[in-house]
């Protein structure tokens, strides 16, 4: 595999020889590929595991614009409401008041009368009294920044020591690399075959060339990614472009030398 991934990076020409690989190493290649991917994410959660500043802001907003309810408070470690409530943020996390009908598609965080309990999906992984989180005392429907800092900060205290979220995220980071991976495969091997008629193969052996030769697309991406330039992705296009021309040159060459 090391050999196919430093070929395919230095002599894209090369890449043609690989095309007769079994279905089973390619497949391989393709889900080992985009591990390249979560470097940077891996790196970000060694240096620093606290949450990151964009979910931080996200949970704050909903928690002061949708999570404010009359007649709500903790008081001595003891939740006390009248009407139940719930808010979401960043489409992977609900705050909930009080007992209600959980979310299957989320992280689940349920206020109840004395603790807070962690569900994925309907499955109770985790809980934690107030005293705990340091909430002893709480209005829900408070607009005081510092009311509205202690909460923040209790909530994003207990989410980052949940080590099943930083899994997931892991694994819906990578699931997105993969997908993007399989999309630039799908389209330039479409496209060789559409706009390269004249080279006589089989799209199956197109669409192999295109593994190898769009792994200069996920090095790009992964150095964009680790410099924060990503709105310079047009880059990693234009590199697999050009790499998928020089290897098809590689076949008119041989039509020639057989001619």
């Amino acid at each position: 595999m090391f050999k196919r991934l430093t070929t395919s990076l230095s002599r894209p020409s090369q890449t043609v020889f690989f095309m007769k690989d079994s279905w089973i190493r390619v497949t391989i290649y393709i889900l080992l590929l985009p591990l390249i991917l979560m470097i940077p994410m891996f790196i970000t959660i060694l240096v620093d595991s606290n949450m990151s500043i964009d979910r931080y802001e996200t949970m704050t907003q909903a928690i002061k614009e949708d999570f404010r309810v009359e007649n709500a408070s903790i008081v001595d470690g003891v939740l006390a409401y009248e009407t139940p409530a719930k808010a979401t943020f960043s489409d992977l996390f609900t705050l909930y008041l009080g007992d209600q009908e959980l979310d299957n598609r989320t992280f689940n965080f349920v206020f109840e009368e004395n603790r807070m309990i962690f569900y994925i999906a309907e499955i109770q992984i985790d809980q934690v009294s107030y005293s705990e989180l340091n909430l002893l005392n709480h209005d829900f429907n408070s607009t005081d920044a510092e009311e509205l800092r202690t909460i923040n900060l209790a909530l994003k205290t207990y989410i980052e020591q949940q080590s099943y979220i930083t899994f997931v995220d892991f694994t819906v980071q990578y699931i997105f690399g993969l997908m993007d991976y399989l999309f630039i495969v799908l389209l330039m091997s479409l496209m060789m075959f559409i706009f390269v008629a004249r080279v006589q193969i089989p799209y199956k052996l197109r669409f192999k060339l295109s593994v190898y030769l769009s792994t200069i697309w996920i090095f790009s991406e992964f150095t964009l990614s680790l410099f924060h330039m990503e709105e310079l992705e047009f880059i990693s296009m234009i590199f697999v472009y050009v790499y998928h021309i020089l290897a098809y040159r590689t076949f008119k060459v041989i039509n020639k030398a057989v001619n």
